[in-house]
């Protein structure tokens, strides 16, 4: 019998279709570079386009490798994450298009003089790459499979897509260099802004929807898909800031490619492996223990000293301290709700966030001589120990309770949809930028590099997680994943009237009318979880 090509499957030639176009749309994306994306003595800061071409090839090998094995939608899986994030990749890539001067992308060309370049064809190839990526990606979407079986875990996988988030959204490198400027989305002008923002928000919401996906070669192309998205989005930076003077490595790249392999990791991960966990009664009763540790510790941190100051000297008011007073509360209250276990293990992440900027304060105030830390200190860094570890045991008691209770998983409704990824991006600018402006006053953000930073990165990643989470749990538990995440935000909005007086002339930043909004989104999104 002859075969006719009306018989042949339409599933594999719209999937093969795919992938020749994103296979030209990454030669597009490698050719670029060589080919120089503009002119007029602008050549690139390093040779990068061997290792530009490599990322370029990066999906579309991985694509490859799964579709010569005959997983098809594995391979469809991998595509779809490089078609997504080619949106915002087009709109960043355009911004030289319109600006090449106020595009910072060293990679590909560095000004050495206040001149406007012009571009040439490398820059339509890059383009034309993204169009054809983003083709493929919206093709070999129709081929994956979101069905088939019971969900697997995806606390690991949607955890590093927020910390990726995290990591994107902070500059790639830091510059003393005046041409090659550092700075992230935030800095960049409205087409890079939009882009980058776009990107940022797109690979929390993939690395949840591949998670949570109940195929497992959906699940595992999807998460694939985003690992070697995610290497080609840091590499460049990190290469940057490797190779060129006066460009220093920041943390943001590292963050990234940190969560690019706790995703591929995540796919290699069997169930048989996990390990044998105590009672889930036992577990809560000592997760609310710790809960109620950690309050004490807390305000104990917050009514003793954190500064020992020489004799005859008065002792200076210790205004950071006094946040750890709603942190000890919120703590104590939700270690004592049995029901509250989401909502107890999201708010806990508002004890690094204070004992952060309490510690920061005693960090810079031991450099003058014979100033030493108090007892308070020790107290507070206790509190997040115990906090840490309160957080990790509630945890498990969840997996127990997953693991006798089965995971249900449910299509969460456009209206939440839409309120939580309203709060995210509130809750970027909450903890990015300044709650307190003050003359001389120099505020702590969540992108900074000083002590009190890293408490507020932790608490803006404990927020986007709950965020993420909430959108594919049970009703009652996502509500109380927003509550608390809720409780997190308050904490960083109620830093303004609680240290208000540290400086002369303060008054309020953007960062605190953006924590107000993002408590008040995260409720309204908590109320539009239990309607539904």
């Amino acid at each position: 019998m002859i075969r006719t090509a009306e018989a042949a499957s339409p599933a594999p030639t719209k999937l093969r279709l795919a992938f020749g176009l994103a296979a030209v749309g990454a030669v597009c994306g490698a050719v670029g570079p060589v080919v120089s994306v503009v002119d007029g003595g602008a050549p690139p800061a390093f040779t990068a386009w061997p290792l530009l071409a490599v990322l370029a090839l990066l999906p579309v090998g991985v694509a490859g490798f799964f579709l010569a094995r005959n997983q098809e939608t594995t391979a469809a899986a991998v595509l779809v994450p490089a078609g997504v994030v080619a949106v915002g990749r087009f709109l960043v890539d355009l911004q030289i298009l319109r600006d090449p001067v106020g595009a910072v992308r060293p990679e590909l060309f560095r000004p050495t003089t206040l001149a406007t370049p012009s571009v040439t064809a490398g820059l339509w190839l890059l383009l034309a790459g993204h169009v054809l990526t983003l083709a493929a990606g919206c093709l070999a979407a129709t081929r994956t499979d979101p069905e088939g079986g019971r969900a697997e875990r995806f606390g690991l996988p949607t955890t590093a897509g927020v910390v990726a988030a995290v990591g994107l959204f902070m500059a790639p490198f830091g510059s003393s260099d005046a041409f090659i400027p550092a700075g992230g989305p935030l800095d960049a002008p409205a087409l890079a802004l939009a882009g980058g923002l776009l990107v940022t928000l797109a690979v929390p919401v993939l690395a949840m929807l591949a998670a949570s996906s109940g195929n497992a070669d959906t699940r595992r192309g999807g998460l694939l898909g985003i690992a070697a998205v995610l290497v080609a989005l840091a590499l460049p930076g990190l290469a940057t800031a490797v190779a060129v003077d006066r460009v220093d490595v920041a943390p943001g790249p590292l963050l990234v490619l940190g969560a690019a392999a706790a995703l591929g990791w995540s796919t290699t991960t069997k169930k048989e492996h996990d390990l044998e966990l105590p009672g889930r009664r036992k577990l809560d009763l000592i997760a609310a223990s710790l809960g109620v540790a950690t309050g004490a510790c807390a305000a104990i941190g917050a009514l003793t000293d954190h500064l020992n100051v020489p004799e005859g000297v008065p002792a200076p008011t210790d205004y950071a301290a006094r946040l750890l007073w709603p942190v000890a509360i919120a703590a104590t209250l939700l270690a004592l709700i049995p029901k509250a276990r989401p909502a107890f293990i999201t708010a806990l992440a508002a004890v690094p966030l204070a004992a952060g900027l309490a510690l920061d304060a005693v960090f810079n105030a031991t450099r003058v001589p014979l100033v030493e830390p108090g007892p308070g200190v020790w107290f507070t860094a206790l509190a997040v120990v115990l906090g840490s570890a309160a957080a990790i045991t509630a945890a498990l008691a969840g997996a127990v309770e997953r693991d006798e209770e089965g995971t249900a998983r449910t299509s969460p409704p456009l209206p939440l949809v839409a309120t939580n990824l309203t709060a995210a991006l509130l809750a970027l600018g909450a903890f990015g930028l300044p709650l307190l402006e003050a003359p001389d006053y120099v505020p702590i953000t969540a992108f900074g590099l000083r002590v009190g930073s890293w408490g507020l990165l932790i608490a803006l990643v404990a927020v986007l997680a709950a965020i993420g989470l909430a959108l594919v749990s049970r009703p009652g538990k996502g509500a109380a994943l927003l509550l608390g995440a809720a409780c997190v935000t308050a904490t960083r909005a109620l830093e303004y009237p609680l240290t208000e007086s540290r400086a002369a002339e303060t008054a309020p930043g953007p960062g605190l009318w953006l924590a107000l909004a993002t408590t008040a989104a995260l409720l309204i999104a908590a109320a539009v979880r239990t309607t539904r």
